[in-house]
């Protein structure tokens, strides 16, 4: 299974993820926040067939947000962009916690 099949099944099983750290001179800052989905994939491609959708070279890191498995889902509200070594950082501010229907 190739890492856009892997990113499908998790899409198709509800999870939802959003990437918070992207390795300098690789991504840019508008990168952080973004919603993993097809659109993501599609993108990462056109900018650079090397990236690993999934980040496993290193190149981005993922918070995830919501999924079949909680209760509840976070809601980033604000964050701010930060550098740490090579690597730069949504720092999120603000969130919120949605309630969901039961499991």
């Amino acid at each position: 299974m190739n890492s856009e099949e892997v990113i499908g099944e998790l899409l198709e099983a509800g999870f939802e993820a959003v990437v918070v750290g992207v390795r300098s001179g690789l991504l840019g800052d508008e990168w952080l926040g973004r919603r993993i989905d097809r659109s993501f994939v599609a993108d990462l491609k056109a900018l650079d067939p090397a990236i690993d959708p999934c980040g496993e070279n290193g190149e981005f890191h993922t918070f995830v947000l919501d999924g079949p498995i909680f209760k509840r889902r976070l809601v980033i509200e604000e964050g701010e962009a930060i550098s740490r070594g090579a690597v730069r950082f949504l720092d999120i501010k603000e969130f919120a916690v949605e309630e969901k229907g039961a499991l």
